[in-house]
């Protein structure tokens, strides 16, 4: 119990981003205990500068000589043909002396605490780990930090906090991802920038439609906006005292995209926050962190307005920035008239020259940087609030159209001398003391954050004929520490009165302790020759157990059926594999436990192989109740497969029997050996891949026995626990909502007029298909010639009659193929009798094209 107190109060960490070395310098300089930031590889902000092995040695001193960490992000997916440079990236993080890298491949943690467990791990929001089973696994596997996903509920994070011992840290402030990150394939199949990969191009932040079947504008009289998928800016600064009671051990701020001031402004407010906040704690008092000026700093360097997201509960449309995907700014006032070349403005802000002002017309918005200000004819060096004040303006505005500034330049040139080269302000406190005899060197004692050196003079101290060696005097000469990382904070003189050093003496010996200060801790330091003998042990393994595992191999169709009636029409059609259970539709009937006990029977009485798929998403409360579900589970006469979508249920799974057999479904990512054979190597006896895999990568996974493909049926390109429908139209807030996504199908049109299928679950998640039905029929000799032996029809939202007629040709076809028989009708006859199902068309998905590398 004395233990779980201890976790329940950490020392808060501040965590800030960098997207290049100036964004660095601005979060050190400003506060940051800790840096991520990513290399010029194997990063999730691809587009971001990034940092070169030379910058980030030069990053990584700079921040450890200030008592900052460096964490890097290795937080993608990665491609078999890279793990060579993977390999080397790794390696060189080592020796550089990162302090951490942030992983999301699980393929990769596995193989990094195998080669190299001295480099810290710690695990991306990628990893979609919401729950404390999922926490658990990660544990197992050895990370030593969760980043939570940030849909986390703070009642969730202190159930999760209790029950760990990892580090958690958590998103406080910056941009949302409206869906689960980690399982968000919209980029990846609109455009093949896949978010996986880090090349996400941001869809959710483009306009959209909700229309029905008959393709009517649901919300075109509410007026709401079109930018229906575009969340406002997370911001839990006054949450902070929460954060650490709750057990939070690191405070992370989103933004490697963002310019080095934003990340200056936001790093020294959340600084000063959390200063506030342990000092109120220290004086039981309670009161705001942040002044309503700091607010409006927040507001001003960048926002989409700001929410708390999931942190109480989901809040529907006030979770969104429906009006517009970037920056608001702050309001500044209204067009009071309009002049040849000039324009009034009624202010209800400061103005500044230089800063930017965008006007909100009924035609748009057009933007401006403010050059000179006239007040009453006179030309003035600033604007204040109530006054009415003009600039010159060309472009198109009428009386009355709102003014939002933009960008402070104030608060810019501000934002910027905190981080200005030579001027740098973060620096450390020495203690001193300086001691010795007459005949004897002096001996100078610092002592730096745990850290003790030992410096001596060149020449024995003498008596003192005039001016012997005062405090003042020699605090003035150890003090002189210039560009140092340090300051002189106390001086204890031990010497013997009268005594005398000279100058250059006592210069010396403060060059000599500080170049010992700045010299690298000592740390574990693996040779590269140990870590390629290390290497070569882990390919061997996995090699080993790669012969292990073949054996013969039977191939099958999966057929995925969301309930009881297109079971029936899978079984009638052929099916000799099932997937049954998943996501509970609110559009449609779903299987209970207990039809998925009955399901089990009918299946093996027929001789058909049933699995049992689990959600695709749990929260902590939701994975109690399929805990439950689990054990009465266990007690069936027969124990059911279970097909696992996330690592909390492989860990609940496990704890409630440690040999139950299960499968792996694709929104686990499998997208590498490496990956795969971790799941093999816990048991599991199938693993379906990545759908983000190009053919030729999977012919290189295909060697493993035991993989299956997706070869047809709905994409799942999004899951979010916001629902456009429930938030826009059944006022949707917390566990309040009408219920109208039950009410007819619904569907977000993109700005070319597709339009992509919204089903919401019962638990008001939203899941946003692809516009195209997956279809590899075409495909399916080259799919079996490359080695795969299983491959999936993903029907849970098709009609009996369509799940008949789709398992009819595909058996018919797989069976003909394995059987080297020519199909009783050629693959143009039944693309014809699918398309007649589907008239919106096919994709053949990332099969040909692959995402980008």
């Amino acid at each position: 119990m004395d233990e779980i107190k201890t976790k329940q109060s950490p020392q808060l960490e501040l965590l800030a981003p960098a997207g290049s070395y100036e964004a660095f310098k601005a979060a050190v300089e400003n506060g940051a205990d800790a840096v991520y930031l990513g290399g010029k590889s194997f990063s999730a902000r691809a587009s971001a500068a990034n940092f070169d092995l030379e910058e980030l040695q030069k990053s990584v001193r700079y921040a450890h000589e200030r008592q900052v960490k460096v964490y890097v992000t290795v937080n993608i997916l990665i491609a078999d043909q890279e793990f060579p440079e993977l390999l080397d990236y790794l390696y060189a993080l080592h020796e550089i002396g990162v302090d951490a890298v942030i992983l999301q491949d699980v393929g990769v943690a596995e193989l990094l605490h195998t080669v190299l467990p001295e480099i810290e791990t710690h695990a991306s929001t990628q990893m979609t780990v919401n729950t404390s089973w999922g926490v658990h696994h990660l544990e197992a596997l050895g990370f030593s930090r969760v980043v939570l996903a940030r849909e986390t509920s703070a009642e969730a994070m202190k159930t999760i906090a209790e029950e760990t011992s990892l580090d958690l840290e958590v998103f406080v402030h910056g941009a949302l991802c409206i869906g689960y990150s980690g399982q968000c394939l919209m980029s990846s199949f609109i455009g093949g920038r896949s978010g996986n990969r880090g090349t996400c191009a941001q869809p959710c932040r483009m306009t959209y439609q909700l229309v029905n079947e008959e393709k009517e504008n649901l919300l075109a009289p509410k007026n709401l906006g079109d930018h229906l998928l575009s969340p406002r800016d997370l911001n839990l600064a006054e949450e902070l005292g929460e954060l650490k009671q709750i057990g939070i051990r690191s405070l992370k701020v989103e933004g490697r995209m963002k310019r080095p001031e934003y990340v200056a402004t936001v790093i020294r407010l959340y600084r000063q926050a959390i200063k506030r906040m342990e000092d109120q704690l220290e004086a039981s008092t309670v009161n705001a962190l942040l002044t309503p000026s700091e607010h409006q700093e927040l507001l001003q360097v960048f926002n989409r307005d700001f929410t708390r997201g999931y942190f109480r509960e989901n809040l529907g449309a006030e979770l969104m920035s429906y009006s517009r995907p970037n920056n608001r700014g702050t309001r500044l006032g209204r067009v009071a008239r309009l002049e040849p070349g000039r324009l009034s403005l009624k202010l209800e802000a400061a103005l500044h020259p230089g800063d930017g002002i965008e006007f909100w017309t009924g035609r748009g918005r057009e933007g401006v940087t403010v050059g000179s200000i006239w007040k009453d004819q006179l030309e003035v060096e600033e604007g204040l609030h109530g006054e009415t004040v003009q600039i010159e303006f060309f472009g198109i505005a009428q009386p009355g159209d709102r003014v939002f500034k933009t960008n402070d330049a104030l608060l810019m040139e501000k934002a910027r001398e905190s981080f200005q080269e030579g001027r740098e302000q973060r620096k450390g406190p020495l203690n001193m003391q300086l001691s010795g005899h007459v005949g004897d060197k002096l001996c100078l004692e610092v002592m730096e954050s745990g850290r003790r050196v030992m410096v001596y003079s060149t020449s024995p101290a003498q008596k003192a004929l005039k001016r012997p060696l005062t405090w003042d005097y020699a605090f003035q000469q150890l003090g002189r520490l210039g560009t140092t990382p340090f300051w002189l904070d106390k001086l204890e003189l031990a010497i013997e009165e009268g005594i005398m050093l000279p100058v250059s003496d006592l210069n010396e010996m403060r060059r000599l302790a500080v170049e010992e200060l700045l010299k690298e801790v000592p740390r574990q330091r693996v040779d590269r020759q140990n870590y390629r003998q290390r290497i070569e042990k882990w390919k061997q393994r996995q090699a080993q157990e790669r012969a292990n595992l073949k054996g013969k191999v039977i191939p099958q169709i999966s057929v995925a059926v969301s309930n009881v009636e297109t079971l029936q029409a899978a079984l009638k059609a052929g099916a000799k594999r099932v997937l049954v259970g998943g996501e509970h539709w609110r559009s449609r009937q779903s299987f209970s436990l207990e039809e998925i006990h009955s399901s089990f029977e009918i299946c093996r009485k027929q001789g058909v192989d049933c699995v049992w798929r689990l959600p695709r998403i749990l929260n902590q409360a939701q994975s109690a109740s399929l805990w439950l579900d689990l054990k009465k589970a266990a007690g069936w006469e027969r124990k059911p497969k279970l097909m696992i979508s996330n690592l909390g249920e492989l860990e609940m799974m496990r704890s409630v029997e440690a040999d139950w057999p299960f499968e792996v479904d694709y929104s686990l990512n499998v997208f590498n050996e490496a990956s795969l054979a971790y799941f093999l190597r816990l048991g599991a006896q199938k693993v379906t891949l990545s759908p983000e895999l190009h053919h030729e990568q999977l012919a290189q996974l295909a060697k493993w026995p035991g993989v299956e493909l997706l070869a047809f049926g709905d994409l799942e390109m999004m899951v979010s626990e916001y629902c456009p429908v429930g938030a826009t139209l059944g006022g949707k807030k917390g566990e309040h909502c009408a219920g109208t996504c039950a009410k007819e199908p619904h569907y977000l049109r993109d700005r070319m007029r597709y339009d992509f299928p919204v089903e919401t679950d019962q638990e008001c998640r939203m899941h946003l298909f692809n516009v195209k039905i997956l279809n590899l029929y075409e495909e399916l000799v080259q799919i079996r010639r490359i080695g795969i032996s299983t491959v999936r029809l993903q029907l849970t939202r098709q009609t009996p009659g369509q799940v008949r007629q789709i398992v009819r040709l595909f058996v018919e076809a797989w069976d003909a193929i394995n059987e080297g028989k020519k199909p009783s009708w050629s693959s143009d006859e039944g693309i014809t009798e699918l398309t007649s199902l589907f008239p919106e068309g096919f994709t053949k998905g990332h099969f040909f094209r692959g995402v980008l590398l």
